[in-house]
């Protein structure tokens, strides 16, 4: 007799969302593209639009394969101390698979797309970050921190770098035939603290040749490899310098950072963390000791930050698609659960939130390539908001596939949702963030920068007023509450930094959606987002018999 609780249903056969154009997929993000190419020529376009499509595709495709096969036991990478014949080696092993994934991701150029010469056009703070995105809808997966890191040491090494340091480091992080994808890291963190890095307790003092030898410890060493920068005392003063370590020196001997152990942390696993202990480390001192902080923030915090709120576009967007087709698939009771108005609205909820969260970031990454006083504020302020969202959009999208939303075999939901978490962490914690964006928001050119930019999305939605009459209310209540916010004592601001920083974001990305419906038809109806996300940060007490929410045909429009 055929057992009949074996026979094919529903889910049978259900891969996810494996194989999808993550970039085709995803309309937003298209919009978002069309709207930040404006001055690009025609070939430029579309020269932008196939790449990005081809990365959409490889992600969906090979790379979520790839991503998937690394990330079980026995395929993370491992340190490796020694070799055969008990000589230090002190580097890290990576599967086959992790390695495919890196050098798929380095040769479409990710990366260094400007240092390729079949590249004929300029590579775009839009067109880097929204590949960052794509990067991020496989988790970390053990590429996406990598290439933050790389991203910030190409940056400060074309910034303040020596012409001889561009000239020996350069082609290892950029040349299209390196054979070293992503190999460079971050060795900041020590065991007294993290985001204060002046506590650092490693010592650096100048040598004969020039260079600088260093002693010390690092607690967190993300993505150990070829090339690192790190932080050091300059001995017998309270500087903090920023260095430039390799793992080789120049004459073919290893260096001395010695691989203590890998940490065990919850997420993020793709890329090995480590612990070191430098024993007269040779480095190259990265800019002047003195400004060292001040370049590691400048240049390296702040571009693990604007990665960080990519990582945060990732883990929502796939969370989302994760689950819409998940709810197009599955019954219950003898219906689809998308025909269930919980599940529904939780969907449409997802959504809006998202697109109001990649609406503000990549304008934000606008700001940035412009050199905008506001970004003090905003940068900091959306590395807090983005990756809180992101964290919670990856635990709605697990609660929509109930039983089967924790398991680690049947999507990428758990993993993904573990990185969102780490996402969270890295690169400063919530009230740290928040302190940084309202001590920018107090001073005088970033407020007004802020401000102008808000009243110049207000204006640009005007035309609209009709259409948009509770985006326009809840606009108005989140000036009002700004203002009393400023007038409070420091200690209220202090302790309610969160509090702040939620009522900047909700303002900055509220009126970010009303200006884009005011921009004219797109590949969104920004319009109804606006008006929905405008319900959602209103909250009780408002009147829900004329809001998106009240009718299952205005929020299917937007899913």
């Amino acid at each position: 007799m055929t057992n009949p609780a074996l026979a094919p249903f529903d889910l049978t056969g259900y891969q996810g969302t494996r194989g999808v154009n993550f970039y085709e997929a995803t309309p937003a993000l298209m919009h978002i593209m069309d709207r930040y190419s404006g001055d690009c020529t025609p070939e430029h376009k579309k020269a932008m639009h196939d790449h990005l499509s081809g990365y959409g595709a490889l992600s969906g495709g090979v790379l979520n394969d790839l991503i998937e096969a690394c990330h079980k036991e026995g395929k993370y990478g491992e340190i490796v101390q020694y070799d055969s014949t008990g000589n230090r080696v002190d580097e890290i092993r990576y599967s086959a698979e992790q390695k495919e994934a890196r050098r798929v991701n380095f040769e479409h150029g990710i990366v260094n797309l400007q240092y390729r010469p079949d590249w004929k056009f300029p590579f775009t703070f839009a067109h880097r970050m929204m590949l960052a995105c794509m990067t991020n809808m496989n988790g970390e997966g053990g590429v996406a921190c990598p290439l933050a890191m790389t991203d910030g040491l190409i940056l400060i090494l074309e910034k303040v770098g020596t012409e001889e340091q561009k000239r020996k480091y350069l082609p290892i992080l950029t040349d299209p035939q390196s054979k070293s994808h992503f190999m460079a890291g971050q060795y900041v963190t020590e065991r007294v603290g993290g985001s204060n890095v002046a506590a650092n307790r490693t010592v650096a003092v100048k040598a004969a040749n020039g260079k600088w030898i260093l002693n010390g410890e690092k607690w967190f060493c993300s993505n150990p490899g070829d090339l690192w920068v790190t932080t050091a005392r300059v001995e017998n003063t309270s500087t903090i310098g920023l260095f430039l370590v390799s793992r080789i020196k120049d004459d073919g001997s290893l260096n001395g950072c010695r691989l203590v152990r890998k940490k065990d942390i919850i997420g993020s696993r793709g890329k090995v963390t480590a612990e070191t202990i430098y024993e007269d480390v040779e480095a190259e001192e990265l800019g002047r000791p003195v400004h060292g902080l001040a370049n590691l923030i400048k240049y390296v915090i702040n571009t693990s930050r604007i990665h960080v709120s990519a990582g945060a576009i990732g883990h929502g967007r796939r969370s989302y698609l994760e689950a819409f087709a998940y709810a197009q698939r599955r019954t219950a009771y003898g219906k689809r659960i998308m025909e269930l108005p919980a599940v529904v609205t939780t969907l449409a909820r997802m959504q809006i939130l998202q697109t109001a969260l990649e609406l503000a970031v990549f304008r934000n990454y606008d700001l940035n390539a412009k050199g905008d006083n506001s970004t003090k504020l905003l940068t900091p302020l959306l590395k807090y908001s983005s990756t809180n969202l992101a964290t919670s959009l990856t635990h709605e999208g697990m609660l929509i596939l109930g039983g089967n939303g924790i398991l680690g075999d049947f999507s990428i939901l758990p993993r993904l949702h573990n990185d969102a978490i780490i996402n969270e962490t890295w690169e400063g914690t919530h009230p740290l963030l928040c302190e940084h964006a309202i001590k920018a928001y107090a001073r005088g050119k970033v407020k007004e920068s802020f401000d102008s930019i808000i009243q110049e999305n207000l204006n640009r939605a005007k035309p609209l007023a009709n259409r948009l009459p509770l985006s326009f209310q809840t606009a108005q209540a989140l000036q009002d509450r700004l203002n009393s916010y400023a007038k409070a004592s420091d200690f209220w601001i202090d302790s309610n930094r969160l509090v702040f920083c939620d009522a900047l974001y909700g303002l900055f990305s509220l009126t970010e959606l009303m200006k884009d419906a005011g921009a004219g038809p797109g590949k969104i109806d920004s319009g109804a987002i606006a008006e929905g996300y405008a319900y959602l940060l209103m909250g009780a007490g408002v009147s829900d018999t004329d809001s998106l929410f009240s009718s299952r045909e205005r929020m299917m429009a937007i899913l």
